[in-house]
């Protein structure tokens, strides 16, 4: 028995030391990725740039005065489909950016609109959307076909519906985010439904100059506004 003590000792020392080692050694500045099963949602980001916001302030930095207008159009991030940071005039990175590795033109050719991977229906459409989200790494590359109500919010783009609570969807909506080339100039946001075929993809979000995670959304082959509203509100 004491020979094990000891050997379970060892063992636990080890990984300490080696834990130590991974966090505390190497260049600091280095970004560092967060898990791979970080569900990162519009949420998500934005309590990151308040954290950063309120680093800033406790460092003596005076807040920009806005107004509550100002302040709920700035919680999501306005869009920066971009594989470099923006920098500005004084030489300050904008932060969430995000990279994208995909060409919308030669997967909307190859994809095979008979042959869909996954179709959202009526039925579990919040249970469907909830496992995205969940099991985002599951899902990657695979074919969808979702229907709901066009919704922009902060800049950004969702295909979703009205429903119940969604932990992580944006917006009060069940909803994903999609990303297209297409133009959506007469798209009313929560009242212009919408088909969408696309490809579950994994983009990189910069959250600030150390901190990288995996963004799962859908990369929108085809966006096709619909004659008729299907059902606004689901259920399950």
């Amino acid at each position: 028995m004491k020979r094990k003590s000891w050997i379970y000792v060892f063992s636990s020392l080890c990984i300490l030391i080696g834990t130590f080692c991974l966090s505390g050694c190497g260049n600091s500045e280095q970004e560092e990725p967060v898990a791979e099963n970080t569900i990162i949602t519009r949420q998500t980001v934005q309590e990151e740039k308040a954290k950063k916001e309120q680093a800033v302030n406790k460092e003596g930095t005076q807040p920009e005065t806005v107004s509550r207008t100002e302040n709920a159009q700035e919680s999501i991030p306005k869009v920066q489909w971009v594989t470099e940071p923006v920098v500005d005039a004084s030489g300050k990175v904008h932060y969430p950016y995000f990279e994208f590795n995909y060409d919308f033109s030669s997967d909307r050719e190859s994809f095979d609109y008979n042959h869909v991977d996954i179709t959202v229906g009526d039925k579990l459409y919040m249970t469907q959307i909830n496992d995205w989200y969940m099991n985002s790494a599951l899902y990657q590359n695979k074919t969808v076909l979702i229907e709901g109500y066009y919704l922009e919010i902060g800049g950004h783009t969702f295909v979703g519906r009205n429903g119940p609570t969604c932990p992580y969807c944006t917006g009060g909506y069940v909803d994903f985010e999609f990303r297209s080339d297409e133009d959506f100039t007469g798209y009313k946001s929560a009242q212009t439904w919408i088909q969408v075929y696309g490809i579950i993809r994994k983009g990189i979000v910069h959250l600030n100059e150390h901190l990288t995670a995996p963004f799962y959304h859908l990369e929108a082959v085809k966006v096709i506004k619909m004659p008729k509203e299907g059902k606004g509100t689901i259920t399950d």
